[in-house]
């Protein structure tokens, strides 16, 4: 176990980490950002902490630890720049007994982190009786989350009895009442779209046609309609795709149902949400006005049951299936088989147009292509020496790197340790009347505005340096298994799943019918 830093406050670097989460139950005004920071600040001020950063969660749950700004504080601690943690209480750290547990009792202790909390009266650095409560804490921290959760599924699926549709969005088709909770009415523009899909799919139209219909008559997509914060600047986010179409053919909400709680969390730890079987379903008839008759929904799904039994019948993988890319627009290539012969496409380009790849080509062809790939690969470094010099090369190419990250990392940490020093000097003249309050909101927006970009900048440069380092760990391993895999294969005679599982990453094939191949190692 590592001894704490024996230093004074005024020269211990601290992390205050304030965090809130209306999802906990922290409703108190107590337990705004701000308060918690003038209690810190003051706590800070009567003790003499000097070197200062914050690390902020406004809005995160205590359940999990996948916060930024806690990973942030992590990272700084694993890099020497923290070596004292201070909160309001235990639950700001979290909620989870067992996680804040190993956290506090566990992880700074091991990095020689000294832990504060100030109104639970723990210091890991002294001999305190709230370090011994602190287990106690945890747990019913743990608890009251846990009856917080309780309490909020207990109350939602209340509502969803009582016919309130409490989803954050209105189905497609639809709009909230902006006067009457939980009701639906008929969205005008969005509502003609939905009855034209169930008109052409009744049409005979495909639902890969339809897509393509609404996608050239510039027809809004359901996430433009709602506006969605999805990557505006893809092509796909203006493209009706099939899977949308399917899905509003198969949705009974056009029949007036209400249908909720398909599904939920694991537990108010995990977050990961899971589907609920169809008994669980919350399911409300006659909830709002339908959209399509109940003799046009079923003869759609009978033919959606038609059309699927007959695609029903598993086709066995090629080798190389899993593998394939469009090296154009990304999107996996499919597969179509034609008179015993298996091709591979881009269908973003067959489906939507969207995509310069127009090609189809011979899983044969790919096949013997990839096996060529590999028998030169094997050829060329069959020579140990060239091998060597290989990852000597990309070896000298990453410490280049980290030596120029390194650089802008050290002028950056010394930007943010002016920046810290001047919020500090800011901070004491306001507390002896050197300047007004008034000054001091004034002045400290705008470093702690240049702080905020420096912290970004040098978390940003940080993870390229830990990007890079993890790449040159692996280069050695990399050189080890290459000559192993090179003396394995050396006489390859065939291609097989256990050559494409050892050698290839990704295979992408552009438009001029030229192979990238991504080799599982650094060369």
């Amino acid at each position: 176990m590592l001894a704490y830093h024996k230093l004074n406050n005024i020269n211990a670097n601290v992390g205050i980490y304030l965090r809130i989460s209306l999802e906990d139950g922290d409703k108190q005004e107590s337990n705004s950002i701000e308060n918690q920071r003038k209690l810190i600040y003051e706590y800070l001020r009567q003790n003499n902490f000097v070197n200062v950063q914050e690390f902020i969660d406004d809005g995160a749950t205590g359940t999990n630890f996948n916060r930024k700004g806690f990973k942030d504080l992590l990272r700084n601690i694993e890099n020497g720049n923290i070596n004292t943690v201070i909160t309001k209480d235990v639950s700001r750290i979290g909620r989870n007994y067992v996680k804040t547990g190993y956290y506090i009792e566990d992880y700074f202790v091991n990095k020689g982190v000294r832990y504060i909390s100030i109104l639970d009266d723990i210091d890991t650095y002294s001999e305190v009786i709230g370090n011994e409560l602190l287990p106690f804490r945890a747990i019913l921290n743990d608890m009251y989350s846990k009856d917080i959760s309780l309490k909020q599924k207990s109350s939602l699926i209340e509502r969803k009895k009582r016919g309130r549709y409490i989803a954050c969005y209105a189905p497609y088709g639809y709009k909230k009442d902006k006067d009457i909770v939980g009701k639906l009415n008929i969205d005008e523009e969005t509502s003609k779209v939905v009855k034209y899909i169930f008109k052409l799919f009744l049409e005979g139209y495909g639902t890969t046609t339809i897509a393509r219909i609404l996608t050239n008559e510039q027809i809004p997509t359901p996430a433009m309609s709602l506006n969605m914060n999805a990557d505006k600047n893809s092509i796909f986010y203006s493209t009706w795709k099939q899977n949308t179409i399917r899905r509003i053919l198969r949705n009974e909400t056009y029949l007036g149902y209400m249908i909720q709680n398909k599904e939920t969390t694991i537990s108010h730890k995990n977050p990961t949400r899971v589907y609920l079987d169809e008994s669980n379903y919350i399911k409300i008839p006659n909830h709002h006005l339908p959209l399509v008759s109940k003799e046009d929904f079923e003869r759609v799904n009978q033919i959606l049951d038609g059309n699927k039994r007959k695609t029903n019948i598993k086709k066995e993988k090629t080798l190389l299936h899993d593998f394939l890319y469009c090296h154009e627009c990304h999107k996996r290539l499919a597969r179509r088989d034609v008179n015993n012969k298996i091709y591979y496409f881009c269908c973003t380009r067959t489906a939507f147009h969207l995509c310069d790849n127009s090609n189809h080509l011979s899983y044969y062809d790919i096949e013997n292509k990839v096996f060529q790939y590999l028998k030169e690969f094997l050829k060329k470094y069959s020579d140990k020496s060239l091998l060597r010099q290989a990852f000597i090369a990309e070896y000298l190419k990453n410490k280049t790197k980290i030596k120029e990250y390194t650089v802008t990392q050290t002028n950056l940490s010394k930007e943010l340790l002016k920046i810290n020093n001047k919020l500090d000097v800011l901070y004491n003249d306001k507390l002896n009347n050197v300047i007004s309050s008034d000054m001091y909101k004034k002045y400290s927006v705008t470093l702690k505005e240049e702080q905020k970009t420096i912290e970004s900048n040098l978390a940003e440069i940080t993870h390229l340096i830990e990007n890079e380092e993890n790449k040159l760990q692996t280069l050695q391993n990399d050189e080890e298994k290459t000559n192993k895999l090179i003396n394995k294969f050396c006489n390859l005679k065939n291609i097989n799943a256990e050559v494409i599982n050892e050698f290839i990453e990704k295979i992408s094939i552009d438009k001029n019918r030229d192979f990238h191949i991504k080799l599982k190692f650094n060369l």
